[in-house]
């Protein structure tokens, strides 16, 4: 069992985030347990943090932030790889009452300016192989931060400081601010059906929600090696990457480098990994590996795997259970639930493709478009009763949108779903147009603001289309500017283009030349019928999609 000192959900007392994941452990008497284990990209070995020096380290983290100016309520933005750094600066933050942002390595200095811009009191920790397109996101910036490059050995012109010397003379001694439950802690950004991505604003009282589900959904035990594959920038390499392992005293487990089958095979086989949570995109990805022997590796000590980001197709919960000899439980969040609402566990029968049944304390209700409770099997809105510990608090400057989200005590969440007579939940899709890719959600209009940048490009329009590896790919309509032929090298400025500004995720799998971009009569793109003629469908009655 657990120290039930360790456990927050009964607590009422407010607790900061960064002092639960690090100070509290070596209270208890587990500063020496390894916290986190970082598995080194080519050889495969290991750098770890115990839990003293995480405290120790993110204590430095805290004083470095505060003595150059940054507070309570003050952000600090991390824009680095998955490297071991990561944590303790993550943890010191928070330690310190400032709010943290964690930013994909991938995004460019587009996605870049639309994460920075606007908001004040800053400081930027990144490293110098992400400069140059950090430098072009803050181009146009009238206030610039403080930016923190991570491996510079001396500060160079302002407001760019080598973060390490500066760090290495602070103090390793801090005490965290006292902080209210609802104290803001984590901002994520998420794509908006509206183009512009969405500020979600976290607090510290979710860590009680976090941990709560994180002890019913996977049922780890204290000494467990726990590997979430989740970069650190999105909401389940937070929650379920950061937050829950270290504010129970786990050892958790990453790997610096990319998806690679066979590596990852050793690592769960070198480390004996026990609890391994993913996305349904690495197990199709592993699946269609006809270069992996699994009869060659020991997975013995694996005795749960948990996958969550897109829906997992049944062949793949079947294929885990014929190779890994574990079921595969899909698990349901979202970035503005922070913790998992549906989930399929150890406790219950799995329904292959189920989405599972709402975790204990949650209340999760299929509604009509009249906000009627859907009886079973009949699809509908997910909606969920609100309020939750981990639930999120603001968009960040978009209460309009915000307020939105909620009808008579519900969070509406965007998805489509039924509910089947066992309690069951199965997805069926988004209610708007963003589009999921591998786990990640897309904007559409974000992609169109980037190609439409182009002098080859007249018109575009973005899609989601269904993927086999995917789960959905993004699609491209365009039309060409006059006199501009289309071919090979044209397509790939074209991606290029996207996979710089934006991310390598929001880049075209398929761009489609059209003549005309259809459009409503007040200009919106019909994008239901560009998707049907990409299919190969009946595009239908056009006029009944016309305001669709």
């Amino acid at each position: 069992m657990f120290n039930p000192q360790l456990l927050l959900s009964n607590n009422s007392e407010p607790a900061n985030i960064g002092w639960v994941c690090s100070t509290v452990p070596c209270n208890l008497g587990y500063g020496n347990r390894i916290a986190v284990s970082m598995v080194k990209k080519g050889d495969l070995t290991l750098e770890t943090l115990s839990y003293q020096e995480l405290e120790d380290q993110s204590n430095q983290v805290a004083n470095l932030l505060t003595g150059y100016g940054l507070s309570m309520g003050s952000l600090l933005y991390i824009y680095l790889p998955k490297i071991i750094d990561y944590y303790p600066a993550f943890l010191g933050a928070l330690k310190a009452g400032i709010r943290v942002c964690p930013l994909f390595s991938n995004f460019g200095p587009e996605a870049l300016a639309d994460r920075i811009g606007g908001n004040q009191t800053t400081a930027i920790l990144t490293i110098s192989s992400l400069l140059p397109r950090l430098k072009k996101a803050l181009h146009d910036s009238l206030t610039l931060p403080i930016v923190f490059v991570l491996d510079w050995e001396a500060d160079q012109e302002a407001p760019f400081k080598a973060y390490r010397p500066n760090l290495s003379q602070q103090s390793k001694v801090f005490n965290p601010l006292s902080v209210e439950d609802y104290t803001p802690s984590v901002l994520h950004y998420t794509s908006g059906s509206t183009g512009k991505p969405k500020g979600v604003q976290h607090v510290h009282k979710a860590v009680r929600g976090i941990q709560k589900a994180f002890l019913e959904v996977m049922k780890p035990s204290p000494d467990d090696i726990y590997w979430c594959t989740a970069d650190p920038s999105w909401v389940v390499g937070v929650s379920y990457g950061i937050i829950a392992p270290l504010s129970l005293g786990m050892n958790l487990l990453q790997f610096e480098g990319v998806f690679n089958a066979q590596e990852w095979m050793k690592i769960i086989e070198r480390y004996g990994v026990n609890i391994l949570y993913s996305a349904p995109t690495v197990f199709r990805m592993m699946m269609r590996d006809e270069t992996i022997d699994f009869s060659q590796n020991d997975f013995s000590q694996l005795k749960a795997i948990f996958s969550t980001g897109e829906p997992l197709n049944p062949e793949i919960y079947h294929w885990g259970v014929k190779n890994f000899g574990q079921k595969i439980y899909d698990v349901w969040y979202q970035t503005e639930t922070a913790s998992p609402q549906v989930a399929n566990t150890p406790d219950i029968p799995v329904k292959p493709g189920s989405m599972g049944k709402a975790v204990q304390g949650i209340e999760v209700v299929i509604m009509d478009e009249q906000g009627k409770v859907c009886k079973p099997g009949i699809p509908g809105k997910l909606t969920i009763k609100a309020p939750w510990d981990s639930m999120f608090v603001a968009y960040l400057g978009r209460e309009d949108l915000y307020n939105a989200k909620f009808k008579n005590g519900y969070y509406y969440t965007g998805d489509l779903a039924r509910m089947d007579e066992d309690g069951y939940f199965w997805f069926l899709g988004r209610d708007d147009d963003i589009i999921n890719t591998s786990g990640h959600l897309v904007s559409p209009i974000e992609v169109e603001s980037c190609l439409i940048e182009l002098a080859e490009v007249a018109d575009v329009a973005v899609i989601g289309a269904p993927d086999a590896l995917t789960w959905e790919k993004v699609v491209a309509f365009v039309k060409l500017a006059k006199n501009v032929e289309w071919n090979k090298k044209t397509e790939l400025k074209f991606k290029t283009h996207v996979f710089n500004r934006v991310s390598s995720l929001a880049m075209p799998s398929d761009i489609v030349v059209i003549d005309n971009i259809p459009k409503t009569n007040s200009g919106k793109i019909m994008r239901r019928l560009l998707k049907r003629i990409y299919l190969g469908e009946d595009p239908g009655d056009i006029y009944s999609l016309e305001e669709a």
